[in-house]
């Protein structure tokens, strides 16, 4: 699947096929999630008005998604973004997905 991840003022999305399939918004917890996101797509966090395409799975994909909806002002949420993070990079394998 080929998705994009594009910084706005109000935050980071990622789109897949046009569509929104998740944001997160600029605050601590949105900032978080959107650097583990980044690091899950094996990607780098696009700057401001830019974008960012990566070529992953569904599981990554899932585990992505995940990591959006975590709490981190909850201090457990980091420990379940460190471990989603892990499987995600585990299941690209060596080959680099960032196009």
């Amino acid at each position: 699947m080929r998705v994009t991840l594009k910084q706005t003022r109000s935050g980071l999305s990622l789109y897949y096929d046009g569509r929104v399939m998740t944001r997160v918004f600029v605050n601590r917890s949105g900032l978080a999630a959107a650097a583990a996101m980044a690091e899950a797509l094996r990607v780098r966090v696009p700057k401001l008005g830019d974008s960012v395409d990566a070529r992953v799975s569904s599981g990554v994909i899932y585990r992505v998604l995940a990591i959006s909806d975590l709490d981190y002002r909850n201090e457990l949420s980091y420990q379940l973004a460190s471990r989603l993070i892990s499987e995600a990079v585990d299941m690209q394998g060596t080959r680099g997905t960032s196009e």
